[in-house]
């Protein structure tokens, strides 16, 4: 089966209905679809640096069901700027893309599970691979 793409646009639209229908979708064929124009994980240090900048919506629900989840939305975007170790996050809201930064020391600051790191880790490539 080929991959199809939904893009950034086509995935805000329709948000809302993914999210509450992602236990349904994961067994569908559309899982194997490949979201494209978020930035999942990126990691700012030379030597470890990598990114996710396509990942099937299979994946995407998996990272949300095992907790890549804010305050009760669910993340499309994670980072840690290694140069002060702040964290960076993203997600969507009614249709919008809501970006926050965190200081290393802010308790609030969004932590992955070790399910999510396991996930991230298994989809990523290595960021010189990508560009």
């Amino acid at each position: 089966m080929p991959k199809y793409s939904i893009n950034r646009l086509w995935i805000l639209s329709h948000f809302d209905w993914i999210f509450a229908n992602r236990s349904k979708l994961k067994t569908r064929p559309c899982a194997n679809f490949i979201v494209t124009g978020f930035v999942i994980n990126a990691f700012a240090c030379p030597y470890y640096a990598y990114k996710i900048d396509k990942i099937t919506l299979g994946n995407l629900i998996d990272l949300w069901d095992k907790g890549f989840i804010y305050k009760g939305f669910p993340l499309i975007h994670y980072r840690i700027s290694h140069g002060d170790t702040s964290t960076h996050i993203a997600y969507i809201y009614r249709g919008k893309v809501f970006s926050h930064r965190f200081h290393y020391s802010d308790p609030d600051r969004y932590i992955p599970t070790e399910e999510v790191k396991q996930i991230l880790k298994a989809i990523r490539k290595p960021f010189s691979q990508a560009h």
